[in-house]
């Protein structure tokens, strides 16, 4: 694709069809971070699944069992309020990032883009050659080397795609469990193998076709950064006052700028636009165009520069702008909000439900005595990271008033994040139901085995037949 005219739109051929890009490899500074972060990104995505924390995968989101663990804390569904301060922080620290770095996440941490210029370009680059030799082969008639390289791009593409698909699921399975499943027959877990088999498709189809039409159609991202970024935030500009008129371009006896016209920021662009006609939504910030024109700079002798990393109007960059401090702010107050709910967190959840049936009955004690009987179901979950023995109990006064609590099992040992339910009985005495029915108590559930005697109290209603 040399000798391409300034403006002409690279994604597309002369007939308006999509056509395949293939960005031009570059060498420079900026290509050597983004390797070495690619690198990072990449190991912390497969690697994680397989390690634990505090006997808990360190990240799980195990969404049938309704268990998710976090670098050791283990969460419940009825935790699921904590999720507003993660995804909230998460949010508006892209914001945040946004405003200040401007689409950093686009060219340097987003896996669109990290699988497919670390992973799915190089298998390219080793199974097609230089970009100039696949340009070559997309271009060619078919025949059978075409075919043969063609069909060991998409083997390995598939293969790498099953890889990227099952470390994607073990986040929500467990890497061990999958790990098993993969051990057995499909039809043994076919819900998990359609859903495999679903996320390599899916990536395969992404990674190894769709690419650039991914983050120019259908991600919301870049279609909103107009309105998180301002002229003080960093982006890719070309310097126009210096690269205009470029060269080819200029009137007789017109001095050119620095610009030389080589189209080699157009060639190396993964979404193939061209940086010169200014700020663009397709740009994602992956600075291959700074390093290109940087080479073709230093090889005319002119200062690099021409296209660099630069706030939008040129001034320094600066945390010290309302927007940016009020994102901070707001981080801030979600992040002490998660510390503050995780602290107060409970190491164990409790929830007291009345039993099926009658809301009570009548019966009679030992000593033929008629009291009413009150049945209760209590589910108990250790949230802790220690084995508890918990012991259930009414309060003092309670019990000397004649009240009688009967439980199959006290106390009950549990180990970390394991849950039972427990049933217990109240027999009260009918002289002790007030007019309305009604006997406001609680129960008192104590781990005995806690080093600093951990106790916590629910409310227990007591109810009988209201009096006339």
């Amino acid at each position: 694709m040399s000798g391409l005219d300034a403006g002409k739109l690279t994604s597309v051929d002369e007939h308006g069809d999509r056509l395949n890009i293939i960005p031009a490899e570059v060498r420079g500074r900026f290509r050597r971070h983004r390797d070495w972060t690619q690198i990072v990104l990449l190991i912390i995505f497969l690697i994680l699944p397989w390690t634990t924390f505090n006997g808990h995968q360190t990240i799980l989101m195990d969404i049938p069992k309704r268990e998710f663990a976090l670098f050791g804390i283990l969460f419940k569904a009825h935790d699921a309020p904590l999720l507003f301060y993660i995804v909230g922080t998460l949010t508006l620290g892209l914001a945040f990032v946004t405003s200040i770095w401007g689409r950093v996440w686009c060219g340097w941490a987003c896996p669109q883009t990290v699988f497919i210029d670390a992973v799915y370009r190089r298998i390219e680059k080793w199974v097609e050659g230089t970009y100039i030799q696949r340009r070559q082969l997309r271009d060619g008639p078919m025949n059978f080397t075409k075919v043969r390289k063609l069909s060991l791009k998409w083997f390995l593409f598939f293969a790498v795609s099953s890889v990227i698909a099952h470390s994607f699921i073990a986040y929500f399975v467990g890497a061990q469990e999958l790990l098993a499943m993969t051990q057995g027959s499909p039809a043994q877990n076919m819900t998990y193998f359609v859903l495999v088999l679903f996320f390599t498709s899916v990536i395969l189809f992404d990674f190894g076709w769709f690419r650039e039409q991914f983050c120019v159609i259908m991600c919301p991202y870049g279609r909103i950064q107009s309105v998180l970024l301002d002229q003080k935030s960093l982006a890719v500009v070309y310097d126009v006052n210096r690269g205009e008129p470029r060269k080819g371009t200029t009137e007789p006896n017109q001095k050119a700028g620095d610009c030389v016209s080589c189209n080699r920021c157009v060639q190396v662009c993964p979404t193939g636009i061209d940086i010169r006609n200014g700020l663009q939504m397709e740009c994602i910030t992956c600075t291959a165009c700074i390093d290109a024109c940087d080479e073709i700079m230093e090889k005319v002798k002119k200062p690099k520069g021409l296209i660099r990393y630069d706030t939008l109007d040129g001034s320094k960059i600066s945390l010290a702008k309302p927007r940016s401090i009020i994102y901070i702010l707001a981080i801030v107050a979600l992040i002490g909000g998660l510390a503050y709910a995780v602290s107060t967190r409970e190491p164990v959840h409790i929830a007291v439900l009345r039993g099926a049936g009658l809301p009570y009955s009548y019966v009679k004690n030992s000593d033929g005595q008629e009291v009413l009987l009150n049945q209760f179901r209590l589910h108990i979950q250790n949230q802790g990271a220690l084995r508890a023995r918990y012991m259930l109990t009414l309060p003092q006064e309670l019990l000397d008033q004649g009240v009688q609590v009967q439980v199959a099992e006290n106390p009950i040992h549990l180990a970390p994040g394991e849950s039972r339910e427990w049933y217990f009985f109240v027999r009260i005495p009918t002289v002790q139901i007030p007019a309305s029915g009604q006997l406001k108590t609680e129960v008192r559930v104590q781990d005995e085995l806690a080093p600093e005697g951990f106790s916590t109290r629910r409310e227990l209603i007591l109810v009988g037949p209201r009096s006339q």
